[in-house]
């Protein structure tokens, strides 16, 4: 990680012109806002703080900066300051939908109708946001809204095809609301692809069990975990299907980076 992080301080600086022509302000600035990225790509939320940051500085409204310091701090689950930097973008930009979605994905860890008015603002501005309509239909899921969820999934779906946290999010949701046959439809295929995770697969094998079908849901289970594993998650399943809405949150994916 050290070598990771000299690497990046190194280009920082590069960029930012200090070892070389120094370019102009803005394009400074963004340079430096793509190293915040590489930053948060690997994992160092701390660095990303510190670049944005050193914008804000001298530059307190560009709202790159200031999503980019909000992203920061979520990662670091730091959820107060990430709002609050988002609430600064919101007075730049009240239209912001980024800024909207942030502040979103925050409220869901603690009141999901709170976080489903800030997505549906998001989506009203933005109706592009594939991200935004995604993490609308996680709040609703958490309300147990669940074709209110549906809609808001494929909307997303819509908008940028082919996400597959997206299309696992409205399979689920669908199995969780007594659709299972549905939700099969659409976790089956991607269950059985190159593409499959271990947890794309334990989604699946919800559904069927959701769909009265256990010992399939222990053979999908079996291909990434031991016996007495797959028993523990098919007790589980029972807990989750029995109550979703308590249950739901960890299995359900923001588009928010990790």
């Amino acid at each position: 990680m050290l070598k990771a992080e000299t690497a990046l301080c190194l280009l920082a600086l590069t960029l930012a012109g200090c070892t070389g022509a120094s370019p102009g302000p803005n394009t400074a600035d963004a340079n430096m806002l793509n190293v915040a990225d590489a930053a948060v790509a690997s994992d160092n939320p701390d660095m990303a703080l510190s670049i944005s940051q050193s914008v804000l500085a001298h530059d307190p409204n560009n709202l790159q900066a200031l999503y980019h310091e909000g992203a920061a701090y979520y990662a670091l689950d730091r959820c107060e300051d990430a709002m609050a930097a988002y609430r600064v973008a919101l007075k730049v930009d009240p239209k912001s939908s980024e800024a909207e979605t942030g502040i979103g994905r925050c409220l869901l860890r603690r009141n999901a109708i709170e976080a489903e008015q800030a997505f549906s603002a998001a989506v009203q501005d933005d109706p592009g946001n594939a991200e935004a309509f995604n993490d609308l239909g996680i709040a609703r899921d958490l309300q147990g809204h669940y074709a209110a969820a549906s809609d808001a999934y494929q909307q997303s779906l819509q908008v940028s095809p082919g996400i597959a946290a997206t299309e696992v999010n409205l399979g689920l949701s669908l199995a969780l609301s007594g659709r299972a046959a549905d939700a099969l439809q659409y976790l089956g295929p991607l269950a059985t692809s190159d593409q499959a995770t271990p947890k794309i697969r334990a989604d699946y094998a919800v559904a069927l069990y959701a769909a009265g079908r256990t010992d399939d849901a222990r053979q999908v289970l079996s291909a990434d975990l031991p016996p007495d594993k797959v028993n523990q998650e098919i007790g589980a399943f029972a807990a989750l299907v029995a109550q979703p809405q308590a249950a739901a949150p960890e299995r359900l994916s923001s588009a928010a980076p990790d």
